[in-house]
């Protein structure tokens, strides 16, 4: 009927009602499928930055009345600096991470800027550097990300499990960009909690389960110095396990004894790595960057790395009046390294690879079963087969810190079997060099049987191509997805060649009563078997008849 007042039809109260239940009742279904989801909406605006620590005034500036330590520098140093001149930065960083989140580097970089900037340069980060050390080299940039070994081969295509162990966070490919502080892991080497991973393949992303607060509030701990299990836990475990690739560095040399290290064992000397491996401090001993120092064959000049006689003194006097000084004292000994006598042997606690053959990887079952559960597995569908050794005997050559080393697209091509991927390149009559103690490591890996140049394969993750070996098990398309990562030229035809590459020996430091020569004993070396004496240049050993040209 229609109302009189409006002229509109309306609905007798009854009829109104059941209308209304029929209404309700067809909307009490079961509920539809969600719709797509919306476009991503615009990104909000970025807040205010923070205020830094030091910033007493807020007014953005570093004003000199706020060098409250007078080291000439207003930093984060400032922010806790007592009228005593004392720190309490461990103090400050728990108060700081309970009443804050820790939210990544950037909470880090708040007070810590200038460290950040610094660490964009630093070979720890940069994975390269000017290859001093690089015979033919010099003055390039190279690092590993150009490298070839014969463990897991090349990090290019590989980076997303390569990078488990990099100073940063989420370098997965070649598109990383080096230029971003925040991308620095600072927590990787300044955790004190013991606490802190990093997920295995999360291109080094920490690992869910850990809590970040709890780690921020331990890096001022023992003075935000890193500690051995910092160092330990990516040296030891390169090459995709425990002391796999270096031989003289394993887990446990962060808490060891004298008697397989003496600098390192608790019942030693007790050192840190960082008492040798230094950064560089100016002349009043402060740091003046986060470089590290080492023996590599880029960025030499990063950090400061101490020798042997920087805290022993020299051969002659450390020796005199002791048995073994007529040793020394022998023609041709003059150039025998420190650690030649005083590594005897590496690998005395934790056994190390000496031997891998990538020609066994992808098969279905182990090509030479054990008769017996080995210690550690000598096969692995994905990586092949394995040689591990205890107390291995370093081989011996001449070094000046100069090396040959094989480079992606740059000298990758070989002539002669077995490929030398890493070698020093002095010999005896190299002004300078010494005998050296060095790890020896053997195996086979692909390479292009066309132009006879070592390949690299893509082993793990999506972002080196669609087709890793690790998941397909296919030489084929691995090498064709690296080869198109790395531009290098792949003819389509592969074959395994032998490869061979030394590692310097510097740790594991024996106790001096096990050095070679000890009581003259001269058969520690000239017997049969124990030095091959053609690598230093001569035809047999020198006490039997051995010439050199």
């Amino acid at each position: 009927m229609r109302d009189p007042r409006s002229g509109q039809l309306r609905f007798p109260t009854l009829l109104g009602v059941v209308f209304m239940a029929f209404a309700l009742a067809a909307c009490s279904g079961d509920d539809g499928k969600d719709g797509a989801d919306g476009a991503a909406g615009a990104d909000g605006t970025d807040g205010a930055n923070g205020l830094n620590c030091w910033d007493l005034n807020e007014n953005g500036v570093a004003d000199p009345e706020e060098d409250l330590n007078g080291d000439g520098n207003v930093d984060v140093l400032d922010c806790n600096a007592l009228a005593s001149g004392a720190y309490e930065t461990a103090a400050l960083h728990v108060d700081f991470f309970t009443d804050n989140d820790y939210e990544g580097t950037r909470s880090c970089m708040n007070c810590h800027g200038p460290v950040g900037e610094e660490m964009l340069t630093n070979a720890h980060f940069t994975w390269e550097g000017v290859a001093a050390n690089i015979t033919g080299y010099d003055g390039g940039i190279h690092g590993k990300n150009d490298l070839i070994n014969n463990f897991s081969i090349a990090v290019p295509s590989n980076e997303g499990r390569c990078t488990h162990c990099h100073t940063g966070y989420g370098y997965d490919d070649n598109t990383f960009s080096f230029d971003d502080r925040n991308t620095v892991d600072c927590l990787i080497c300044h955790d004190q909690s013991g606490t802190y991973k990093k997920g295995k393949t999360s291109a080094g992303l920490p690992d869910p389960e850990v809590d970040l607060n709890v780690v921020a509030r331990s890096v001022a701990l023992n003075r935000g110095v890193p500690t051995n299990d910092n160092c330990i836990f990516c040296h030891a475990n390169a090459g995709g396990g425990d002391n796999v690739k270096h031989g003289d560095l394993a887990m446990a040399i962060a808490d060891t004894t004298r008697e397989f290290d003496v600098h390192m064992g608790t019942d030693g000397a007790n050192m840190d790595c960082v008492a040798c491996h230094q950064v560089m401090k100016d002349a009043e001993g402060s740091m003046v960057d986060h470089g590290i120092g080492g023996m590599p064959i880029h960025s030499i000049d990063d950090g400061d790395m101490k020798g042997c006689v920087d805290c022993h003194g020299d051969r002659a006097s450390i020796h005199a009046g002791l048995s073994v000084q007529q040793v020394l004292d022998r023609p041709g000994h003059d150039t025998l390294a420190c650690q030649v006598c005083h590594i005897p042997a590496f690998a005395r606690d934790t056994s190390t690879k000496t031997e891998w053959y990538w020609k066994d990887a992808g098969l279905d079952e182990d090509p030479n079963p054990p008769a017996e559960a080995p210690p550690r597995p000598t096969w692995d569908k994905k990586k092949g087969t394995f040689v591990w050794e205890n107390d291995v005997r370093p081989s011996l050559l001449y070094f000046d810190g100069k090396w040959d080393r094989m480079m992606i697209n740059v000298n990758d091509q070989y002539t002669e079997l077995p490929v030398v991927l890493a070698a020093p390149t002095a010999d005896y009559t190299t002004p300078g060099a010494m005998i050296y103690p060095f790890k020896k490591m053997i195996g086979n890996q692909p390479a292009d049987a066309g132009n006879q140049t070592m390949l690299v394969p893509h082993l793990f993750g999506g972002k080196g191509g669609p087709n890793p070996f690790w998941a397909k098990y296919d030489w084929d398309l691995a090498l064709q997805d690296g080869a198109t990562y790395t531009g290098q030229t792949y003819s389509g035809a592969f074959e395994f060649v032998d490869t061979v590459m030394y590692l310097t020996v510097n740790h594991e430091i024996a106790p001096k009563e096990q050095a070679l020569g000890m009581d003259s004993d001269c058969f520690d070396c000239h017997i049969e078997g124990a030095i091959d004496w053609t690598a230093l240049g001569w035809s047999d050993d020198p006490v039997l008849g051995g010439t050199r040209p």
